[in-house]
Order: C-alpha cells, then structure tokens, then sequence
C-alpha cells in the first residue's frame, strides 16, 4: 500500500477482482470523508466482519440512530470524573507489573515487553470496565479474541467469501471461543444488575439513562462492553510498545523523558495532577502514534456517487483512508521517517491540519475512549522510564505487522536497568 501510494499520489484507484478501492492518502480527504461529508459514507464490509466477535456495538454499527443514543448513554462514563477515578487503578497495576521487570531486571532476564503491556492492559481494561482482574478468565478472553481475529482477517483478505454463518469448523471454532467470552461478560452485567455501585465503567453504563429515561438492553450493554474491552487494551499495548522500541533507537529522547519526569514527578508516584505537566511524555506517544498507528486503515463506503479531490468516487466501493501514509505525507511532515517527539510541541503544531494526524480517527465518529487511552499510556510510560532504561536484544527481529492493529509481529526484547533512584518511585 505504501508502494502504491508513493507511486501513484494522494488518491487511488484499485481494482481488486470485483472489489472497487480507492486509496486516500491526503489529511484533506480523510477530513472530507470523516468530517465534511460523514453523513454520505458509512462503515464499509470490514467492519462488518468485527461483528462476529463484537456483535453491534459502537465499531461496528451503521445503523446512525442506535449510534448516536448508545453513544450518548456512553459518553458520561469517560467524563474527567470518571477518568480520574480509573487512574488509581491504571497506577496500581503498572506498578504490580514492573515489580516484574525488577525481578527480571536483576537477573539479568531480558523481556517481551510486547506481551508485557497487552497482559498489563487486559488486566487494566477488566479493572476499569468491571472492577475486576481478568487474570482468571484472561487465557479464554485472550484466546476467543485471537480465534477472531484470525476468522476476521483472513474473511478480510479473501477475494471471494462464504456467507459468514456458513458453518466451516472455522466459523463453528470462533462460535464456541465467542460464546465463553459472551457469558462472562453477561454473568458480570448481571452482578450490576442486582448489586451494589462498584465504582466501575459497567456499572456506569448499567445505570446510563437517556432522555426518556430508558437505559442499554443487556445484549446492547454486552456487545459495547465487549468493544471496549477489545479496543482498551489492544490499542495501548501496541502504541507503548512502539514508544519503547522508538526510544531504545533515540537514547537522546529517552533521556530527555527520563528529565522530565525527574523535574515533573521525581521519585515519588505520579498523579493525575502530574499528567498535564508531562508534556514531552504525551508528545513521545503522539509521534509513536504517527509512525506507528495502531489503527494503521480507516475504511467507509459511500452511500452516494462523491467527489473526492476533482475524481468522482462511486457508491458502494471502499474508500480507504491509508492513515500510516498520510501520517507520513511530506507536505506536513519535515523528514517523516525520523522519530522527533519535538514536532508535537505546540509551536511546531500551530496550524497544523487537523488530519495530519488522526490516531483516534475524526469526526463524528472519534473514538470515545481517546482520553482514557492517553491517560493510561502516559501513565504507564512515565512509570517505565522512571524506573528504566530500555536497550534492545540485538538478535531479536522487530517486524510491523500490519493486522488488527499495527503490531510487532515477534513482540519486542528488551534488557532492563534500573534508573538511579528508581526504588523510590515504587509508591
């Protein structure tokens, strides 16, 4: 995809088989297609292909009316109030994971620091949606998911597919993985149901009331839960990973992190008081999230004929918004393969096009956990580089995989020292 769009320019025509695709690769055409024009385009086919884990939740739906009334049930529940709530948990369970890391730090282990952070993250994302650690139930969380994905991606690639429900041991397999995650996650709604505040997002959302005073069925309430559960944890393991491998390869920055946390946080444990003050942290991970965007594609589908940059675009072909390309686009980005944290600072930002970058997606349809997700990567990461240096194991392939998310398809190795001073900060 990037040969194509280098080659060809900011706009172009595919033919795959049947399959109409144009390739976006321009901030003003995503900001035509997200924002401009939104109420013109919906989700295209692959979003639909989510739903056989995700049910019809707030990824998956075209239907604009249940969107907008489910996603103003949700949107209370990631009010600053709520965020500061959860970041007591965020900072507990970082710290439980990197008294790991001093354990393998002093016997000189290295670690996947990869399958460190979704493990962290999973485990992060049951305590905020659920108040509970899904380390029990985490192995089949963990492996419906991975079943799923596997099901979804290769329907993706596939240039002709079977109905979806068409019963293939394939499809039967993701069924029974499906199933297991659907009743823990029914058996948690039903515990809010009955029970007390537990000071969680499910219970939040169980006590959501619209206008009319009319709350989330329970399937409603289980195929939300379920894509946040799957987007609050996927997401910032990958973008933490990423911020790790990129200042392993930049020590300067690394250092000049490592400073702004001593001058901002010291030796103590951060707060949520510190997080508007770690500017250059919150500047790390939007340069990692324009190099390595964890949602690499944004897909829509036309409902109408449109014109897009002087070229008509027809109904019903997908249109691609090839987000890893246009967030290296060089009409807004001096030297874009160049790790530079600086060119977030709000100097350099000033006037920038608010589709240069777009990690969280645009429009109406921005992701609701956007400052959640911040909260807890700049968190976490301020707590990593408080306490340790990263320096890669040479022998170990660092490989972007461009699936769900953009991942490191090996993980990624690293071997640990401690900071001077960072036995303080264990709080």
């Amino acid at each position: 995809m990037s040969r194509i769009s280098r080659t060809y320019g900011d706009l172009v025509k595919v033919k795959i088989g049947p399959m109409l695709v144009y390739l976006l690769n321009h901030p003003d055409y995503a900001k035509h297609v997200l924002q401009d024009n939104h109420t013109n385009y919906r989700k295209s086919s692959i979003y639909h292909e989510f739903s056989v884990l995700l049910g019809d939740g707030q990824l998956t739906t075209n239907d604009m009316e249940y969107w907008r009334s489910q996603r103003k049930l949700i949107h209370p529940a990631f009010s600053r109030s709520h965020l500061e709530r959860y970041f007591t948990k965020v900072s507990e369970t970082s710290s439980a994971m990197l008294e790991r890391w001093e354990t393998a730090a002093r016997a000189g282990k290295p670690l996947d620091v990869y399958s460190e952070f979704m493990r962290l993250l999973l485990s992060l994302t049951g305590k905020i949606l659920f108040n509970i650690d899904l380390a029990e139930e985490a192995p089949q969380v963990s492996e419906a998911m991975r079943v799923a994905f596997d099901f979804i991606m290769k329907r993706v690639n596939a240039p002709v597919k079977l109905p979806r429900d068409f019963p293939t041991p394939a499809r039967q397999r993701v069924g029974r993985h499906v199933g297991v995650l659907n009743d823990i996650v029914r058996r948690l709604i039903e515990d809010r149901r009955q029970g007390e505040d537990r000071g969680d997002l499910l219970t939040a959302l169980v006590r959501a009331r619209d206008e009319a005073g009319k709350g989330m069925s329970d399937e409603h309430l289980r195929d939300e839960i379920k894509t946040l559960l799957v987007a609050g944890h996927e997401s910032p393991a990958n973008v933490l990973s990423w911020a790790c491998y990129l200042l392993s390869l930049n020590p300067d920055k690394e250092e000049r992190l490592a400073a702004e946390i001593a001058q901002v946080v010291g030796d103590r444990p951060p707060t949520f008081a510190d997080l508007p003050r770690l500017r250059y942290c919150q500047m790390v991970l939007e340069e990692t999230m324009r190099l390595y965007p964890p949602a690499w594609v944004v897909e829509r589908t036309p409902l109408q004929d449109d014109v897009i940059g002087g070229y008509r675009i027809e109904a019903g072909a997908r249109v691609t918004m090839f987000m890893y390309e246009i967030h290296r686009h060089r009409d807004f980005w001096t030297d874009p393969e160049r790790f530079e944290p600086e060119r977030f600072s709000e100097e350099r930002s000033a006037g920038r096009h608010r589709f240069a970058l777009f990690p969280f997606s645009g429009g109406p349809r921005i992701c609701l956990g956007k400052d959640l997700s911040m909260v807890e990567m700049t968190l976490c990461l301020t707590m990593v580089i408080q306490r340790f240096r990263l320096r890669l194991e040479p022998s170990h392939p660092v490989v972007p995989l461009p699936s769900v998310n953009l991942r490191p398809r090996d993980g990624i190795v690293f071997h640990l020292s401690p900071r001077k001073g960072a036995a303080a900060a264990t709080g």
